[in-house]
C-alpha cells in the first residue's frame, strides 16, 4: 500500500537532512528508495539547491526498478518507490514515467503486455514479476460508434414506440429522471429537442410530457408554458 502521511513526512525530514550534509539527489533517492524527482521537489521546498553537475543514469529500468522492491512474507514483492496521484506504482527513468508493474510483467515474460498490467494476487503494491497479468485480452471489444448526421436521428436512436401511443425514452437520464440527449459533445434535455422537433419552434421554459408519462417524449404530448396557458385558457372557456 501506499506510504503513510506520517511515513512521507520522515522520509522527507531525512532527504533534508541529508541533502544539507551535501549529499546528491541521486544518493539520497537511492539510499531512501525515493524517485529522484520527488527528492528534488523536497530540496526545492527546503531551498537546498541541487549539487552542480548531476549523475548520469547508469542503470537500466530494470535495475533500477529493482531497487524499489522489498520482499515481504506469501512471495509477494512490495514496491517502496513512488505512487501516482491515484496509489498505483510508478518510477522515472531518465525523466520518463514507467508503470511499476508493466515492468514486472515484462521481467516475468520477455514483452510488455498488451493491456494494463496488474498483480492477481489483489495486493496492489505487490510486483513480484510472477504475480502480474495482463489485462489487454479481458477487455470487451470497443462497439463502434454510430455518428448520427442530426440531433432528431440521435433522438429516434434512443426511442422506442409503445403499445399504447406514447414513445418510450431509453437512453440517459439526469439524477431528477429527465432524459439526457448527447449529441456530438454536447448534453441536451429530450424533451426539448422533442418538442421543438414537432412544434417548429423553441420551448419556452419547462417542457414535459402533458401525458402524465414521465419517460414520454412524443412530440405531441409535451407542454411548454405557452401550450400549457392555451391548454388552460381552452379548458376554461368550456368550463373545466
Amino acid at each position: 500500500m501506499p506510504p503513510s502521511r506520517a511515513e512521507l513526512a520522515a522520509k522527507h525530514n531525512r532527504v533534508r537532512e541529508l541533502a544539507a550534509a551535501g549529499r546528491s539527489t541521486t544518493s539520497i533517492a537511492a539510499e531512501l528508495r525515493m524517485d529522484r524527482r520527488d527528492v528534488r521537489r523536497v530540496r526545492a521546498e527546503a531551498g537546498i539547491p541541487a549539487l552542480p553537475g548531476g549523475t548520469p543514469q547508469l542503470r537500466t529500468v530494470v535495475e533500477k526498478w529493482r531497487t524499489h522492491t522489498r520482499e515481504t512474507d506469501g512471495g509477494h514483492l512490495e514496491w517502496t518507490g513512488g505512487h501516482t496521484q491515484r496509489g498505483y506504482p510508478v518510477m522515472r527513468h531518465s525523466d520518463t514515467a514507467y508503470s511499476a508493474h508493466r515492468i514486472a510483467y515484462q521481467v516475468q515474460h520477455g514483452t510488455p503486455p498488451t493491456g494494463h498490467a496488474k498483480a492477481r494476487c489483489g495486493i496492489r503494491d505487490c510486483v513480484a514479476p510472477e504475480h502480474q497479468v495482463d489485462t489487454g485480452p479481458n477487455r470487451s471489444a470497443r462497439t463502434p460508434r454510430t455518428d448520427y448526421p442530426t440531433i432528431e436521428a440521435r433522438l429516434d436512436a434512443c426511442t422506442r414506440e409503445t403499445e399504447d401511443g406514447h414513445l418510450e425514452w431509453t437512453g440517459p437520464v439526469s439524477a431528477e429522471g429527465r432524459p439526457l440527449l448527447s449529441w456530438r459533445g454536447r448534453t441536451h434535455l429530450a424533451h426539448r429537442v422533442a418538442f421543438q422537433r414537432h412544434y417548429g419552434r423553441e420551448p419556452v421554459g419547462n417542457v414535459g410530457p402533458g401525458c402524465g408519462r414521465p419517460g414520454c417524449v412524443a412530440g405531441r404530448h409535451l407542454d411548454d408554458r405557452l401550450t400549457r396557458a392555451q391548454h388552460a385558457t381552452a379548458y376554461a372557456a368550456i368550463g373545466l
